[in-house]
């Protein structure tokens, strides 16, 4: 029987801090918050087999750099999990956290030194990296570019989508882990996902993903189009697995 291990692939400000906590409660030692992050990026999933082979006890993974699609392994067999938030939504969150955060990267250097309209407008830019430019649908694909995308990668990215059955949504979180814990079950792992919330600045349960969208929409003013064109994929995807794996 092939040995199994859940990788969170851990998106920026997708509450993913919250699922690591669940995952450490579970796991303890044997869950890896992956910090190594040049050899996950330059050598992608041989790196990654690599690093679970020399921990065998790793039962849980998670990393902000396994953007890369999986492909079948002959001894370890690798449980993708995702989280998906509303892009526009979201927005408002990456400024807020990149503008307090004690961090000297390029985001959070911009963002105290703009306001939020500045920032958004910034972050447009295709010289930029695209944390707010179809940020889900990248990863989905398994691409990199900061290049507008084009529709082969939202086929890629459908393509995953349909083949990860760990796929939840932020403001459908409770739902999301439910879900996770019985497909896990039915993997032969028993976990119990119940959450502190973490690293947040609000209750992930009571997301009025609307009445924040369009307040980020009426805050952008006249580049809410631009941002909205610039989501396009994200949105048709959130709206997509939304409908498909909760039925809303």
């Amino acid at each position: 029987m092939k040995r199994k291990v859940i990788i969170h692939k851990h998106l920026f400000k997708n509450a993913g801090t919250t699922f690591d906590w669940s995952l450490k409660k579970n796991f303890g030692e044997d869950f890896c918050d992956h910090r190594d992050d040049e050899p996950m990026r330059k050598e992608g999933q041989p790196y990654l087999i690599r690093y679970l082979k020399e921990h065998p006890n790793i039962k849980a993974l998670s990393s902000h750099h396994v953007w890369f699609r999986f492909e079948p392994d002959v001894e370890v067999e690798l449980l993708p999990v995702y989280w998906v938030r509303h892009p526009i939504e979201r927005i408002r969150s990456v400024y807020n956290f990149e503008k307090q955060q004690k961090s000297n990267s390029l985001g959070a250097q911009m963002a105290k030194k703009m306001n939020f309209k500045e920032y958004i407008a910034w972050r447009m830019r295709v010289d930029v990296p695209p944390t707010i430019r179809d940020f889900h649908t990248r990863h989905f694909a398994g691409v990199k570019t900061k290049a507008s995308l084009k529709k082969i990668h939202l086929d890629w990215a459908y393509a995953e989508i349909e083949k990860c059955t760990f796929i939840g949504i932020v403001d459908l979180y409770d739902k999301s882990i439910k879900h996770f814990e019985e497909e896990f079950k039915n993997k032969g792992i028993d976990v119990d996902l119940s959450y502190k919330v973490q690293n947040s600045f609000q209750d992930i349960s009571k997301i009025n993903v609307e009445e924040r969208m369009q307040n980020v929409l009426n805050d952008l003013g006249e580049i809410a189009n631009e941002v909205l064109l610039k989501n396009r994929y994200d949105i048709e995807i959130y709206k997509y697995i939304k409908q498909t794996r909760f039925n809303q």
